[in-house]
C-alpha cells in the first residue's frame, strides 16, 4: 500500500507499507492517521531546516490529539492480545517474542499518554486536581514498589520531617508521576547502593531531595536533560522505561504546581534532583473536616425518634457524612415539618409511643411533599413485610446498621442529584417541565433557545434530557444529533417531547437517538414524571451477564458486592460514564467462577462479603492464568487503620473506601481502563 504526501512546494513524500495479509478498514484509518502525523512533523522539519519557524497553532495539537487518541486504541489491542496469547501453549521462544511484543506496545503507549499530556499543556487544557494524601503512607507504597523489584541491590532512606502535617493537599497523580519518573531514573543512575529521599516544609511548599553518593552522569550530559528527546542521548537512561518526554512532563507538572526543579550531578560522584511543589498540609482532624461533603438542599433528612439517646446517634452520624438532620418525636409534629419543609429521605422509628407507626407510614408516603421521597423504617422487632407493604424502601432492626444506612442515603442522594435537561422554544411549555422535573425530585436544567443548549451543559453531567422538535435552528433533530455526537453524551437517554405535526417522516433522521416520544397535546405530566423516574433508575441496572460475555473489544468490569444499595451505587457512577458492560456478584466465590470463564479489565472487590471474603478472592484470582496485572481495586466500609495495608497485601491493586467519593471512584475507574478522564 502507498500513500503520497507533499511537505513543501517541492519535496513530497511516498510512504509504502507491506503486509503479509490484507488490508483490513482498521488498518486504512490507522495509516490515515499516522501519514496525517507525518505529514506535520515533516513540514515544520522542513521549514525549521530552512530557518524559518511557524508557530505551532491550535490545529497541528487537536490533529496531535486526534491522532495519539486514535493510536492508542490499537496498542491496547495488541496488549489485550497478546495478554490472551500467554494463556496459550507457547514454546519458551515464542514466548520470549510475544513479551517482547507486549513490552513494546506498553512503551508505544507509555510515549502516547505522554505526548497527550504535553498537547494539552500546550492547548492550556491540562488543569489541576487537587486531593488529600496521608504524606507518609503514599511515599512508603511507592518505596515498597520499586524495593519490590530491586530486591537487596539498593535501598532506600527516607526521612520525612516531623514539621510536616500528616496529610497533604495536591495533585496526586501528577505528584506519583514526578516520583516515579526521579526514582526509578535514580535506580539506573546508581545501580547499587543507597537512595536518599528527605522531604522538607519551606512555607507553603513541600521540599523534595531525592540524591544519592554514588553513580550519577557528566555535568554536560545532565544540563539540558528536561528537554524534549533529551534522555534518548544519555547512554546510562537509555534502558530506563522512560519515554523521551518524561521529564519534560515532569517539568512541566511541578511547574503547574507552583514549583521549580533542579538536577545536579558528577560522574560516578553522586547527583541531586531537588523540586517543590505548593500545597497544603493539614492534621487529621482537618483532613476529616475538608473530605466530608458539605450539606445542600439534597441532604436533609427528616428523623422520626421518640429516644433521646438513638436521635442524638443518629444526628451525630449523619452530620458526620455531611447530612442535615431534623429531629421529631411525634406525629403531630412530623406531619407540621413535612408541610414546609422538602427532605432527601425519611428515617422513621415505626415503634413511637401513642401513635400507629404503620399508620404513619402510610400517611408520610401518600403525602404530595413526600411522594418522591423514600421513607426507611427501623424497628426493635422485624415486621419488615408490613413495612414494605405500605411504601417503607428498606427496613433495619434495631440497633441500626449505620455504615448501611450511609450506603442507602448515598445511593438516593445519586439519584436525587440527577441533571435534566429541558428544551423547548416555548416558554409556558418550558416552565411545566422544569416544574414536573423539580416536584418529581431531580435537577432541571433549562434553556428556551437551541443554540446556547452546549453551552450550558459543557461542563455538566446530565443524565436525562426532555426535548421539543419544532424550533428555530438547530431545530430538535438537529439537536439531538449535536449531543448524541459527544463522546460522554453517546448514551444518553432523551425524551421527545412535542406539539409539532406530521413529523414521522422526519424521525428517520434520528432513529436509535431517542428513548421515547410524548404528544404534548395527549401526555398528563404524571405520565411524564413516571417515565423520568424510569429512566433515571434504568442507570442502577446491570445489563444480563450472558450479554456482557459475549461482547467483543469493550470494557468489562467485574463487581464483588453483597449489599444492595453499594451494588446500585456503583453501577450507576459506572453506567453514567458510559460504563455499561457491568457483570454484578454478591460474593467472593462466584467473583472467581467469573474470572476463571471471562477475562475482565478491572475488577472492584468489596472485601466483607459471605460464603467468599474479598481477600480470599483476590488472592484466588490473582493466581488464575492472565489475572497477574489485572488492576483490582479494593471496596472497604469505613476504613479502619491498616485495611489499606491489609487489602494490597491481598493483591489489590488500589483502595477505595466506603462510602465511595463519586470523583475519587471514576477518576481511578478511567485511570485503570486507560479511558480519557
Amino acid at each position: 500500500m502507498c500513500s503520497k504526501f507533499d511537505i513543501d512546494q517541492t519535496n513530497s513524500v511516498l510512504l509504502k507499507i507491506a503486509k503479509k495479509t490484507a488490508f483490513t478498514q482498521n488498518d486504512f484509518d490507522n495509516i490515515k492517521k499516522i501519514t496525517e502525523l507525518l505529514q506535520y512533523i515533516l513540514k515544520i522539519w522542513s521549514e525549521a531546516k530552512g530557518g524559518k519557524f511557524t508557530t505551532l497553532d491550535q490545529s497541528f495539537n487537536e490533529i496531535v490529539n486526534k491522532t495519539v487518541l486514535g493510536l492508542r486504541n490499537p496498542a491496547n489491542s495488541i496488549i489485550g492480545f497478546i495478554s490472551i496469547l500467554d494463556e496459550d501453549n507457547l514454546t519458551s521462544t515464542q514466548a520470549e517474542y510475544a513479551q517482547t511484543i507486549k513490552k513494546h506496545a506498553q512503551d508505544l503507549l507509555s510515549s502516547l499518554n505522554d505526548l497527550l499530556d504535553v498537547t494539552k499543556f500546550e492547548s492550556g487544557k491540562i488543569s489541576v486536581d487537587a486531593r488529600q494524601i496521608e504524606l507518609k503512607s503514599y511515599i512508603d507504597d511507592l518505596i515498597k514498589l520499586f524495593s519490590e523489584k530491586q530486591k537487596e541491590k539498593i535501598t532506600f532512606n527516607v526521612q520525612i520531617d516531623s514539621k510536616i502535617k500528616p496529610y497533604f493537599l495536591t495533585d496526586t497523580q501528577k505528584l506519583r508521576y514526578i516520583l516515579q519518573t526521579l526514582i526509578h531514573t535514580s535506580q539506573h543512575l546508581v545501580k547499587e547502593g543507597e537512595i536518599k529521599i528527605s522531604i522538607t516544609k519551606i512555607n507553603n511548599h513541600l521540599k523534595f531531595e531525592i540524591s544519592s553518593d554514588t553513580g550519577g552522569i557528566a555535568i554536560k550530559e545532565g544540563k539540558n536533560i528536561f528537554r524534549p528527546f533529551e534522555i534518548t542521548r544519555i547512554e546510562k537512561l537509555r534502558e530506563t522505561n522512560l519515554t523521551a518526554l518524561s521529564f519534560t512532563l515532569v517539568e512541566k507538572y511541578i511547574n503547574i504546581l507552583a514549583g521549580e526543579i533542579l538536577f545536579s550531578s558528577n560522574q560516578n560522584n553522586g547527583f541531586k534532583f531537588i523540586f517543590t511543589i505548593k500545597g497544603e498540609s493539614m492534621s487529621q482532624l482537618e483532613s476529616t473536616l475538608s473530605s466530608l461533603p458539605k450539606p445542600d438542599k439534597h441532604n436533609k433528612v427528616l428523623v422520626i425518634e421518640d429516644d433521646y439517646a438513638t436521635s442524638r446517634l443518629l444526628s451525630n452520624y449523619l452530620n458526620k457524612w455531611g447530612y442535615e438532620p431534623s429531629v421529631v418525636n411525634t406525629e403531630e409534629d412530623t406531619l407540621e415539618i413535612i408541610e414546609r419543609e422538602l427532605f432527601l429521605a425519611v428515617l422513621l422509628n415505626i415503634e413511637l409511643p401513642n401513635t400507629n407507626g404503620l399508620e404513619l407510614l402510610k400517611k408520610l408516603n401518600e403525602h404530595p411533599n413526600l411522594k418522591n421521597t423514600p421513607v426507611i423504617v427501623s424497628a426493635v422487632e422485624a415486621d419488615q413485610q408490613r413495612a414494605f407493604m405500605l411504601g417503607a424502601v428498606e427496613y433495619f432492626v434495631k440497633p441500626i446498621n449505620y455504615n448501611y444506612l450511609v450506603e442507602v442515603l448515598t445511593n438516593y442522594k445519586l439519584r436525587k442529584d440527577s441533571n435534566i435537561l429541558c428544551v423547548d422554544d416555548d416558554l409556558p411549555t418550558l416552565n411545566l417541565l422544569k416544574q414536573a422535573v423539580d416536584s418529581a425530585g431531580f435537577n432541571a436544567l433549562a434553556e428556551n433557545i437551541s443554540a446556547k443548549v452546549m453551552d450550558l451543559i459543557k461542563d455538566k453531567d446530565i443524565d436525562l434530557a426532555i426535548i421539543d422538535l419544532d424550533m428555530p435552528h438547530p431545530n430538535g433533530f438537529e439537536l439531538i444529533k449535536i449531543i448524541k455526537s459527544e463522546k460522554r453524551f453517546s448514551n444518553l437517554p432523551i425524551i421527545i417531547y412535542t406539539g409539532k405535526e406530521n413529523y414521522q417522516e422526519d424521525l428517520k433522521q434520528i432513529d436509535g437517538l431517542f428513548e421515547e416520544l410524548f404528544d404534548k397535546q395527549s401526555t398528563n405530566i404524571e405520565d411524564l414524571q413516571e417515565v423520568m423516574n424510569s429512566m433515571i433508575n434504568r442507570y442502577e441496572t446491570p445489563p444480563p451477564a450472558e450479554e456482557v460475555i459475549k461482547k467483543k473489544d469493550v470494557i468489562k468490569i467485574l463487581l464483588a458486592e453483597d449489599y444492595k444499595h453499594s451494588q446500585i451505587i456503583v453501577t450507576r457512577l459506572l453506567k453514567k460514564n458510559n460504563f455499561e458492560n457491568v457483570i454484578v456478584v454478591d460474593n467472593g466465590e462466584d467473583a472467581l467462577n467469573y474470572a476463571k470463564k471471562e477475562k475482565f479489565d478491572l475488577i472492584l472487590m468489596d472485601m466483607q462479603m459471605p460464603i467468599m471474603n474479598g481477600f480470599e478472592a483476590t488472592e484466588s484470582i490473582r493466581r488464575l492464568e492472565g489475572y497477574k496485572d489485572t488492576p483490582i481495586i479494593a471496596l472497604t466500609a469505613f476504613a479502619m487503620k491498616g485495611d489499606r495495608e491489609k487489602c494490597l497485601e491481598a493483591g489489590a491493586t488500589d483502595y477505595i473506601p466506603k462510602p465511595i467519593d463519586s470523583k475519587e471512584f471514576i477518576d481511578k475507574v478511567k485511570h485503570y481502563t486507560h479511558e480519557e478522564a
